[in-house]
């Protein structure tokens, strides 16, 4: 709100360290209002089903949450250290640093207690717009700091409690907005377990072109194949045309192929070219985890009933079919 000010107080060395600290703050209340539901799923999968998979879930939490503005930090510090003439110091860069990248934070914040508030996909126009307005403010604030790099330690920042404290509010929605997701949908957060209950899930399915359409569910009483597969897997690759001979010979099976591709485009390019009529969906990181999946090719059967029959790489499918019929 008052960017000059902060970038004083930032720069001044008697308080050095002091945005960095904020803005790990900033990163740790965007975390908990934005993404306590896989926190929730990260634990309940270490409790159940094993620490690996409660690391998994929170690396990819943290690598989805802090590439972009980590990678902007050092940019955004080489620059401001570049910029600094003969005042040059790499730690007062980084503090400098620090305050730049707070909007990217503080949009991401707002913008995810607002979406899961209404409980709306985001509009691709409306997306564009928000990281305009992120790295557009981020960018003047790097281009202030060049600045500030050069002056002598000007006053230190006073008063802006006020945003800090809107700021708390909307991270405090955020938190009960959740919170009351997870009560009402609890189990689309549970792990999978051996014998027991499949775990729900929603995929959108991948279209031509890689554009992502419908959400696919469970079909209840049939028997279901989930495949956990990516282009870039050879065994997967190699096993595909097995795969799609069993949907073939087994029409009364639902045969699920879930890519694990981050560009959608991909894995639909393979599956025409294969001429593979299985349905396609995307993973959204959060059901591979819930399904333990930690290698691919990794395949799940689930019976009549929706209990887990068998889960694991190379399965002999038609053996797991002989048992469940």
């Amino acid at each position: 709100m008052r960017p000059r000010a902060a970038l004083a107080t930032a720069g001044d060395r008697e308080h050095a360290g002091r945005s960095g600290t904020d803005l790990l703050a900033a990163i740790l209340v965007l975390i908990v209002a934005t993404r306590l539901r896989t926190l929730v799923q990260a634990g309940w999968a270490g409790g159940v089903l094993g620490g690996k998979y409660a690391v998994q879930l929170v690396v990819q939490l943290l690598t989805d949450t802090l590439t972009i503005p980590l990678g902007i930090l050092v940019i955004a510090a080489a620059a401001i250290w570049a910029a600094s003439g003969p005042r040059r110091e790499l730690g007062r860069a980084f503090d400098l640093a620090c305050v730049a990248v707070m909007p990217l934070v503080f949009v991401d914040l707002i913008a995810g207690v607002v979406l899961h508030a209404l409980d709306i996909a985001v509009p691709m126009p409306l997306m564009w717009a928000l990281t305009a307005l992120a790295y557009g403010w981020t960018g003047s604030l790097v281009a202030l700091a060049m600045l500030e790099a050069r002056r002598p330690m000007p006053p230190a920042l006073r008063g802006a409690a006020s945003a800090g404290w809107a700021l708390v509010a909307i991270a405090a929605i955020g938190v009960a907005t959740q919170g009351v997701w997870i009560a009402r949908n609890t189990d689309q957060l549970r792990p999978m377990t051996a014998g027991g209950t499949a775990p729900s899930l929603a995929l959108h399915t991948i279209l031509a072109k890689g554009e992502l359409g419908p959400t696919r569910a469970l079909a209840p009483g049939k028997i279901t194949v989930i495949d956990f597969w990516a282009t870039w897997c050879n065994p997967c690759v190699k096993s595909m045309p097995h795969l799609a001979a069993f949907a073939k010979q087994h029409p009364d099976v639902d045969v699920l192929a879930v890519s694990m591709d981050e560009d959608t485009a991909d894995a639909r390019s393979f599956f025409d070219e294969g001429h593979y009529e299985m349905t396609l969906l995307h993973d959204d990181h959060d059901t591979s985890a819930r399904y333990g999946v930690t290698q691919i090719p990794h395949t799940v059967v689930i019976d009549r009933a929706g209990r887990v029959a068998a889960s694991g790489g190379g399965l002999d499918l038609e053996a797991e079919l002989r048992r469940l019929q």
